[in-house]
């Protein structure tokens, strides 16, 4: 099958999937603004954001917040400044088959997003910051596996992405955790050795102050 061909294929197999959501789900109005609670906990990343601020605060946790700081930064700049500039694919609400999606935003009071749409920023910010906690914490960071699967799966409930944004999101934000992390440890690394080489020097010089002259 030739690419084009596929590529078509997969992008009529998202839409058909955004419209089934819409006649199955979206006249259950308390699941609709579950959906849309869930959505706005990562709106800005506030998420993963008080997840890395509350791991900053305690010595305990510190360094798993200095590296989750990182590989949020990181996640901005390929998402959000490279990424869907570079590839500009439009948000479904745009598409003539999905014509319904003004009205129910409208309805629901969501807002309309504007910027483009691959990769999913919520998906890729939340799952930057479960991927640096599944790198600390192991098992105990499994419910935020699950948090942002459910604030992905919101996206395309609410007709903000496609399938393949959110997938893309999963994909591009786990490895920019994993990258942050990485990066965090070249820098620790970087700054341990550089405040050693500091500390020396500091006794070095309060030795010799120190020392009598004879």
């Amino acid at each position: 099958m030739p690419a084009n061909l596929f590529i078509t294929e997969i992008f009529l197999m998202e839409l058909e999937i955004l419209n089934w959501v819409h006649a199955t789900f979206h006249d259950i109005p308390w699941l609709n603004y579950l959906m849309k609670f869930i959505s706005a906990l990562a709106a800005h990343g506030e998420i993963s954001i008080v997840c890395c601020v509350v791991l900053l605060l305690f010595k305990k946790t510190r360094r798993g917040g200095l590296a989750m700081a990182v590989a949020l930064v990181l996640d901005v700049v390929v998402v959000n400044l490279i990424l869907k500039n570079a590839i500009g694919r439009e948000r479904p609400w745009t598409h003539e088959e999905l014509s319904w999606a003004p009205a129910f935003y409208e309805q629901y009071g969501i807002e309309l997003s504007t910027d483009y749409c691959f990769p999913s920023g919520h998906t890729a910010v939340t799952f930057c910051a479960a991927a640096v906690l599944l790198i600390f914490y192991r098992a105990k960071a499994i419910p935020a596996v699950f948090v942002a699967l459910l604030i992905g799966l919101s996206r395309i409930y609410l007709c903000e992405h496609y399938v393949t944004d959110v997938l893309g999101g999963i994909v591009i934000g786990t490895l920019c955790g994993v990258a942050g992390y990485f990066i965090y440890k070249k820098l620790e690394k970087a700054a341990l050795a550089w405040y050693k080489k500091r500390r020396y020097k500091i006794e070095a010089r309060l030795f010799r102050r120190h020392t009598p002259v004879r």
